[in-house]
């Protein structure tokens, strides 16, 4: 190889060493004890806890295409490429917190079986009046940055209200139920 094809080599091979030393951008064994193990203490270490596991491929989906009113709504968050414990949210339109899973004590798993885990059922009673309302449902967990900083990352779902009617019409105010003969041929 002559020395100019060197010269040409060279900044490609320095731009590589370059890609393959910069450890933020790469998962490592030790990522959870060094940045997530001192308010984590006694949670199980977990890769779809930390920064871009978790929300890799995120979506969520609702149970149905139509729900009655304060019918009861699932949503399923589903996603993560590794394994592992998460905490999910389920936001109604007003940006309220209607359900929420994650560990015994509100973070992680405490060590303990159950764990919450892809794929995550959320439940909650669907809004009293007629319409389509954008929910969202959210995966939370360690930033990119690690060490103590979380993110949210929250892809929507659409629930879609209708009321049902009975077909009976409403009685007129004041109205008397008379079974008499009399009172069924006034009727007609």
């Amino acid at each position: 190889m002559s020395a100019r094809s060197y010269r040409r080599a060279l900044p490609v091979l320095l731009a590589a060493l370059l890609l393959l030393t910069a450890t933020s951008a790469f998962a490592y064994s030790t990522y959870f004890s060094q940045r997530c193990a001192s308010c984590h203490s006694n949670d199980t270490a977990t890769c779809d806890g930390c920064h871009h596991h978790g929300p890799s491929g995120l979506n969520a989906t609702a149970n149905a295409a139509v729900y009655a009113p304060g019918d009861p709504v699932g949503v399923t968050l589903n996603g993560g490429s590794q394994h592992g414990w998460i905490r999910a949210i389920l936001y109604d339109q007003n940006n309220l917190v209607v359900s929420l899973a994650t560990g015994p004590t509100g973070q992680g798993d405490d060590g303990q079986a159950g764990a919450v885990v892809f794929p995550v059922q959320l439940t909650a009673s669907a809004p009293d009046s007629d319409g389509d309302y954008t929910w969202q449902a959210a995966w939370w967990g360690g930033a990119v940055s690690g060490g103590g900083s979380h993110l949210e990352v929250r892809r929507p779902v659409t629930i879609h209200v209708e009321g049902t009617t009975t077909g009976v019409p409403d009685e007129p105010t004041g109205y008397v139920f008379d079974p008499t003969w009399s009172r069924i041929k006034s009727l007609y």
